[in-house]
């Protein structure tokens, strides 16, 4: 059951005894770990261990609301950033908590068995910070201090320089509860923040902005396409500008999601050929659209192609029942910042990668 998979937030409807389907009751959560032989549920009860041939129907769901409101206002930062993490995934990464440091005798560390809670640690021979800096998420069961050291550890194993993604509750400097302790511990270890990342949330109808289907929000000139796989244009335009670290670490990240499109504009010539204007890659995580990789080719910007993409992206995930979408913007890219602004996103909060050394 693909919906099984650790980090999702589901409701479960389950046989109380295996055979007797006279007696069921429904578990809502998150999924904690799963196997081949059971799955655990973390719910407001307590974790639930339901065995998989006692599992009758299996839904996934949107994270839970922390006010009355429209979907993409009302999710908390922490689960936002899940959203946005569940989209970016090397194949390094590990789980920081206690109950997982005591079965360290499991061989390998991206086991399915790991409870997916604590902070969430990425490592990628690419250079993108999501994929190389850990996240806290919830309570590790040690102290700040502990935790620390543990990050700290986990990437000397790996030579590299430990990085976290820290992030506030709202659209202000003030970090959430899941990272508010690690601030003073920072400076004091020489740690640096990088410029402010902004994470902005809307609604896919709204963005459409009338768009029915991607088609349709081609502007003038330009064509749009939707593919599942991205071309060696895609990988040209996104490393023009940046160096990708390793192309095959790069590839993975883009690549690995399922389900993952790419929407890209064309610019149509009268000869009959064509020429990639921009581009932009859409993952669906948790029933929310996350767009990545927005780029548009430096010598055809501020003409429409940027907002062609972004609209027709938007267009496909309405056209499939997606309501509410995301996006992580840097805060010097004013370009994209307004943007989506103008598409009717808001800032929800604004994330950090600190660094040392």
């Amino acid at each position: 059951m693909d919906d099984l998979q650790p980090g999702k937030r589901v409701v479960v409807r389950y046989l109380l005894e295996p055979g007797d389907t006279h007696s069921t009751s429904d578990a809502l959560g998150v999924v904690n770990s799963a196997d081949e032989s059971s799955v655990e549920i973390g719910t407001k009860r307590g974790p639930i261990r339901i065995t998989r041939e006692q599992i009758m129907l299996v839904h996934e769901v949107p994270p839970a609301p922390t006010k009355s409101g429209r979907t993409h206002e009302i999710v908390s930062a922490v689960d936002l950033r899940r959203i946005s993490a569940a989209a970016w995934l090397p194949q390094d990464i590990s789980w920081l908590h206690m109950e997982n440091l005591r079965n360290e005798s499991a061989e390998d560390a991206n086991d399915i068995g790991l409870l997916q809670k604590g902070w969430l640690l990425r490592s990628s021979e690419s250079v993108t910070r999501r994929a190389n800096s850990c996240l806290p998420v919830t309570d590790t069961g040690m102290d700040w201090e502990q935790s620390l050291d543990a990050v700290e550890a986990w990437y000397s194993a790996r030579e590299k320089p430990s990085c976290i993604q820290i992030y506030s509750s709202e659209d202000s400097s003030s970090l959430a509860p899941a990272c508010e302790g690690l601030a003073p511990l920072l400076s004091a270890r020489g740690y640096s923040p990088s410029e402010p990342v902004f994470l902005l949330a809307g609604s896919t109808a709204e963005a459409a902005a009338g768009a029915a289907h991607p088609g349709d929000a081609a502007a003038p000139g330009l064509s749009i396409d939707v593919s599942e796989e991205p071309s060696p244009m895609h990988y040209a335009a996104w490393t023009s500008e940046r160096d990708p670290g390793s192309e095959e670490a790069l590839r993975g990240l883009i690549e690995a999601s399922d389900p993952c499109e790419f929407v890209t504009a064309f610019a149509d010539r009268p000869d009959g050929s064509r020429s990639m204007v921009a581009s932009a890659r859409i993952v669906e995580r948790s029933k929310w659209g996350v767009l990545t990789n927005l780029v548009t080719r430096p010598d055809l910007r501020r003409r429409g192609a940027g907002r062609s993409v972004a609209r027709a992206a938007a267009a496909l995930l309405s056209q499939r029942g997606v309501r509410s979408y995301l996006v992580d913007v840097e805060a010097s890219n004013e370009a994209a910042l307004n943007l989506f602004t103008s598409l009717g996103a808001t800032v929800r909060h604004r994330s950090w990668f600190a660094s040392r050394g």
